[in-house]
């Protein structure tokens, strides 16, 4: 059952944002802008292959801003679905946790505006335990593209009334998002575009960050075909 682009209930209690807090609308829609535009990037010396199966390929690459933080980009097809079906999917959250083992628990906590949301992500320990378990709370949007695709996008966003949970490291995602992108003469079939720059915190070796978000992404594309909605 796919749900409504604009108004999707959240799958846990979600407190009410309160009367002063100012949503990031233009920081959201930059961020959806930038994972096109990374999306549209060809695959050249900048970007360095991490991972590559049937299903997907993942790419990283450094970007000069003093953080030292990598951009991870997959990139991928995914079958018998089409871009404004994918694009309710990636949006249904009570569906996503039946078969992302990645994350122990996700949610929208707050829908302001139609295709604007803010997401709660539990992530799950990854690599046996290496990378402990993370929460994100970003601020999203969902955009229609002129090419008959959509792409999602979004980045960290403090909401006072989602505190740090005690014990649990509070991840900050850059922009980061998806792209749904149609390919031509083939309607239900989509190419399916996954952008992430996270900061994880913490004092995490980088071949650790890479290989944890190389096997996340791909493991993502492999399941998701395999729970895909009939």
């Amino acid at each position: 059952t796919f749900l409504s682009m604009s108004a999707q209930p959240s799958p846990s209690p979600a407190p009410a944002p309160s009367g002063t807090f100012v949503f990031p609308f233009d920081k959201a829609r930059s961020d959806v802008q930038h994972v096109f535009e990374v999306s549209n990037m060809p695959f050249d010396g900048e970007w360095k292959l991490l991972k590559e199966n049937e299903q997907c390929r993942v790419y990283s690459r450094d970007i000069p801003d003093g953080t030292g933080l990598p951009e991870f980009r997959g990139v991928g097809d995914i079958d018998g679905i089409s871009p404004w079906e994918l694009g309710l999917v990636m949006r249904d959250y009570a569906f996503r946790r039946n078969w992302d083992n990645t994350t122990l628990q996700q949610g929208m906590l707050a829908n302001p505006e139609p295709d604007f949301w803010l997401s709660y992500n539990l992530s799950a320990p990854s690599l046996g335990g290496m990378i402990s378990a993370r929460d994100f709370t970003d601020f999203q949007f969902a955009r229609a593209d002129s090419d008959g695709g959509y792409t999602h996008g979004g980045s960290a966003c403090d909401f006072p009334e989602v505190p740090p949970l005690k014990g649990i490291v509070r991840g900050n995602n850059s922009s980061c998002g998806v792209r749904m992108q149609p390919i031509p003469g083939a309607p239900d079939k989509v190419r399916l575009h996954y952008v992430i720059r996270s900061d994880l915190r913490g004092s995490l070796p980088r071949w650790v960050v890479n290989k944890a978000m190389g096997g996340v992404i791909a493991d993502f594309y492999a399941k998701l075909q395999l729970n895909l909605p009939k």
